[in-house]
């Protein structure tokens, strides 16, 4: 090609719409064989240089790592479907893992959602989505683990027995942590109506919350009341600048009224 037709870099960046950085990081990782102009010391390209710039910028556009394109046009077919090949099983886990994220920001969003329902509606009828609860153990790296990947898996529970208590556990399945000691399990002979509110708890003194309130608005609506299970929501700062903890909380009604 003759010298007067070769390109500058940022002749071959406008016409390949990319940034003339990433050219000049491609050509300094050997990855092209642009010359210098003698005069000003400047990358000049010629046509077989944008096309390798093309080549590059396709298989990077498939996420094939920068060290894997060195010598591009001198690997074999068989070279190539291997970096293809692992590209695809790396991409396909980054996937997977994009696909938690976006279920663990959806989960997260509904319990948000709940939040300002029940900030809005003071009781929902709603079904207990809590199968058992076992103590917390944060030595237990499974147990953390838990609370990890779902924040609502802290639950705060309390029964008829003894209603100013409240105890603190995990909300799992039947078949999780069948080794742990159960504090309360649901079971398919004892069935409940539910209805649902936000229950609201100082953060530093859980034995300032809203529950015993709560109970006597559905005492005069007359319902008697009995185990009460929360689902954590989140944390946040009260008008008073106190910390209060947000459960989504559910708690057992009977039909019965009162005489």
């Amino acid at each position: 090609m003759e010298k007067e037709k070769l390109l500058t870099v940022g002749q071959v960046a406008e016409i390949m719409k990319l940034p003339k950085s990433k050219i000049r990081y491609w050509d300094d990782m050997n990855l092209l064989t642009s010359s210098r102009n003698q005069q000003n010391g400047y990358r000049m390209f010629d046509m077989e240089d944008i096309l390798t710039i093309s080549d590059i910028d396709f298989y990077r556009r498939l996420d094939i790592p920068i060290n894997k394109m060195t010598n591009l046009y001198r690997k074999s077919p068989e070279e190539l479907w291997t970096i293809l090949d692992e590209t695809e099983t790396r991409v396909a886990a980054e996937l997977a893992e994009l696909e938690k994220k976006q279920q663990g920001i959806k989960h997260r969003k509904d319990q948000l959602l709940s939040l300002i329902e029940l900030k809005e509606k003071e009781f929902i009828d709603e079904p207990l989505d809590v199968e058992r609860i076992i103590p917390i153990d944060l030595k237990d790296p499974n147990e953390l683990q838990t609370y990890i990947d779902n924040p609502s898996s802290l639950v705060v529970y309390s029964n008829s027995d003894h209603e100013k208590e409240l105890t603190y556990g995990f909300a799992v399945t039947t078949k999780e942590f069948v080794e742990e000691v159960t504090i309360w399990q649901q079971t398919e002979q004892t069935k409940y109506e539910y209805k649902q509110f936000l229950l609201t708890i100082k953060s530093d003194d859980p034995l300032e919350n809203n529950f015993q309130s709560m109970k006597e608005k559905l005492k005069e609506q007359g319902y008697q009341t009995g185990t009460m299970i929360g689902r954590y929501i989140m944390t946040a700062e009260d008008q008073d600048g106190f910390y209060r903890d947000y459960y989504k909380t559910w708690i057992e009604v009977s039909k019965e009224h009162w005489a």
